[in-house]
């Protein structure tokens, strides 16, 4: 009996030390967690500046090897012409975003996908749900458009916000079927997923295991909005972004993020298409300031849906952040 308990007590020692080797051998495997947060987010800055700068001289290579010329203005005027400048755009989006995302999360975790929560789902309810939400939300982000006006930084690299606003409506003005499909994953989807990764899957991830949840918020949409260099619509972003960063934090799934994203900028592609077809006019550039009302109802519409949305993460215990 002594001999049968030493070996049940050996054998279950040793399946601990397996278990524990397992576990360590998952998190320590590389050498990033050894280090504090700060350092943690000078590699991220390091990795994403990197690919950043990477990505831009492989597009500027391409216009200039296709068009001959970086003058955003002239490539813009050719609407028939473009196809090149998207697959530029294409590749910038994947060097700049989700290359430095799947680096840096591989270095934080071997296991692909879970640090980020892209091993996890979401249940269907949840489409509708976040449709409902990005339309409530519109009126207030409306609303900071033109708060942003009055904001110092309204005018920052105003050539640079001029040339991006020609390459958008260059790049959607066109009736094609194909080219439409070609904008959508330009514009939408590739955006969504590369974007999504790199600012809420690694970056806010990365801050919320030291900082309070608000804060890693905040700081992921600031950053967010600030590296579109973008600045007509910076603060409008940074409300994009918070929504964005609390429904990552929420639902657990970054492809619950993915399709809000997605869904947000598709919107707008399917509408500037309309418009060029003359069925739905619409001025993106300068949305309408919503009324008092609309402002006051549409917002009450989506502190309502919000908390649905929270019940139903709630009652399904999703694994919170």
């Amino acid at each position: 009996m002594t001999q049968v308990t030493n070996n049940y007590l050996r054998a279950k020692l040793q399946r601990m030390i397996d278990n524990w080797s397992n576990h360590h051998t998952d998190i320590t495997s590389t050498t990033i967690e050894r280090y504090s947060l700060s350092m943690q987010w000078l590699v991220w800055i390091g990795i994403f500046s990197i690919c950043f700068f990477f990505a831009q001289l492989i597009s500027s290579v391409i216009i200039i090897s296709y068009y001959g010329s970086v003058d955003i203005k002239h490539i813009a005027s050719q609407p028939d012409n473009l196809n090149a400048l998207r697959y530029s755009q294409m590749l910038a989006t994947i060097f700049s975003f989700f290359l430095p995302a799947i680096i840096f999360s591989r270095l934080k975790d071997k296991k692909f996908g879970r640090y980020e929560h892209v091993d996890k789902g979401f249940p269907f309810s949840y489409i509708v749900i976040i449709s409902l939400m990005l339309v409530a939300i519109y009126p207030l982000i409306d609303f900071t458009f033109y708060i942003n006006k009055w904001m110092p930084w309204s005018n920052w690299y105003a050539s640079f916000q001029d040339d991006y606003k020609d390459i958008v409506k260059g790049l959607l003005q066109n009736d094609h079927i194909f080219i439409f499909v070609l904008n959508f994953i330009t514009v939408a989807l590739l955006p969504a997923i590369c974007e999504e990764w790199i600012f809420r899957g690694t970056l806010q991830r990365l801050l919320s295991e030291k900082m309070n949840i608000h804060i890693a918020v905040f700081l992921a949409s600031f950053f967010f909005s600030f590296i579109h260099f973008e600045f007509s619509g910076f603060l409008p972003r940074i409300v994009l972004g918070v929504f964005l960063g609390y429904l990552y934090y929420y639902s657990g799934s970054l492809w619950a993020n993915i399709f809000a994203h997605a869904a947000n900028n598709g919107a707008q592609v399917i509408f500037m298409y309309l418009n060029y077809k003359g069925i739905y006019k619409i001025n993106i550039d300068q949305p309408e300031l919503p009324k008092t009302w609309e402002l006051i109802v549409y917002t009450a519409i989506f502190a309502l849906l919000w908390y649905w949305f929270y019940r139903l993460t709630q009652k399904k215990k999703v694994v919170l952040l």
